[in-house]
């Protein structure tokens, strides 16, 4: 079968696009920037749903197409954007594929509707209305929560799991989480028995579960037992700062959909396919590990503690410790203006870096800056100030630690693909 596969770099996206070409599909894969792909076997092709939803022109649709999948997605806050990629765009998309009589398969989210209080299944549910009002021949699968490796979801509930008092949303709201290889698996079923009329498709595991017991299962397969669970203070704020800083794990959002139960009758895919999904733990082989998994939980706690000594060094140098500063500048043999504009610069410099490791986009630099700066620092003291280096408290030979850990930051940084995943 030739099918062209929209949203092949995102998590759902990547696994379909494996199992197409091992099932001896014909794939045209799309995203935003393709000319760095290398798949052997797909042809890429650049599409924007973005601009899609300004120029219907804009994507130049394949030749002899006998599926589309839209794999696309958008985990953002900005409900703009989420209307113009979920919703505009991809129904210029569908426009596209039904004026050339292509059979659609809509990969959306359980809960979504146009009349949903949540931007993200608002703007999902909206696009499959309009799929389903075309005439063409269409399924729209709803999945529950994907878990799975790669999935940003996933990634946070597996850094999570490694802690001995674990943080939630919710404790109480129950949903019904599936495999990534099950929904690959509900897709390529799908392919071989499809449906006579187009439907919507609730694609959920077979068993209810608190998001706590999700990541007992997480736990489980690292090896660690059961953990313990907390309902998460001061939510309002979270989600307030979380919007205010892009924070894809914690913002309104989130939280609205963590409240709320999210289940489905499990059999409805079987009856349509002949396909159910697996047990989650019985999918979870090979991953979670408990190395990455502890990677993932100890880098925010590291990033945060940097923040904190950054932010921390700004405030002292401008308030109890200023002459402190001062005099530390006249064992250098700096006085007068000289000195305080040492200070205070010093200060505002520790200060922007403490504000630029909280953003993201500008974490990478900051990291560099930081590395450079701490290396700048160390050199001076030891040939202005050595007597600093037989410190008891070893203030200098601390820049040694931190400056590792800054280095450990810097390669553990997801790069603009992984974030865009």
């Amino acid at each position: 079968m030739n099918i062209l596969l929209v949203g092949a770099t995102g998590f759902v996206g990547r696994h379909l696009l494996l199992a197409l070409q091992q099932a001896g599909h014909r794939v045209v894969a799309t995203c935003r920037e393709p000319r760095g792909q290398d798949w052997p076997g797909v042809e890429w092709r650049s599409l924007d749903l973005n601009r899609l939803a300004v120029d219907p022109q804009a994507f130049d649709f394949p030749q002899a197409v006998d599926l589309l999948i839209n794999a696309a997605g958008l985990l953002s806050v900005d409900a703009a954007e989420l209307s113009r990629v979920q919703d505009q765009g991809t129904c210029a998309l569908f426009d596209l594929a039904a004026q050339r009589g292509v059979r659609v398969l809509q990969v959306s989210a359980l809960g979504a509707s146009a009349q949903a209080d949540v931007p993200f299944l608002a703007s999902k549910g909206a696009a499959d209305d309009y799929l389903l009002s075309l005439g063409v021949s269409a399924v729209v699968l709803r999945p529950s929560l994907v878990v799975g490796e790669g999935g940003a979801s996933s990634t946070w509930l597996a850094g999570l799991s490694p802690w001995p008092l674990i943080p939630l949303l919710d404790l109480k709201a129950q949903l019904q989480p599936v495999h990534i290889d099950d929904l690959v698996g509900a897709v390529l079923a799908l392919l071989r028995t499809w449906p006579v009329e187009s439907m919507v498709v609730p694609v959920v595991g077979p068993e209810p579960m608190r998001l706590s017991q999700v990541i007992d299962h997480l736990r489980t397969a690292q090896g660690w037992a059961p953990g313990r669970y907390i309902q998460a203070p001061l939510l309002s704020l979270s989600g307030w700062v979380g919007e205010r800083l892009g924070w894809r794990a914690l913002n309104k959002q989130s939280i609205a959909l963590a409240q709320r139960d999210n289940l489905a009758d499990p059999d409805v895919l079987a009856s349509v396919c002949g396909y159910s999904a697996a047990p989650l733990a019985s999918r979870l082989q090979g991953w979670p590990t408990a190395a990455v998994s502890s990677q993932r939980s100890i880098r925010p706690l590291m990033l945060a503690v940097l923040v904190l000594i950054w932010l921390g060094t700004a405030a002292v140098c401008l308030g109890p410790g200023f002459e402190w500063g001062l005099r530390i500048m006249a064992q250098a043999g700096v006085h007068g203006a000289w000195a305080t504009l040492a200070v205070i610069g010093g200060a505002l410099c520790d200060g922007l870096l403490g504000i630029g490791l909280l953003v993201r986009r500008w974490r990478r630099q900051t990291l560099i800056l930081q590395l450079l700066l701490m290396a700048g620092y160390t050199v001076v003291i030891s040939f202005v100030l050595p007597h600093y280096w037989f410190d008891p408290y070893a203030a200098v030979a601390k820049n040694l630690v931190l400056m590792v850990a800054t280095l450990w930051l810097l390669w553990t940084e997801p790069t603009g693909n992984e974030l865009r995943r």
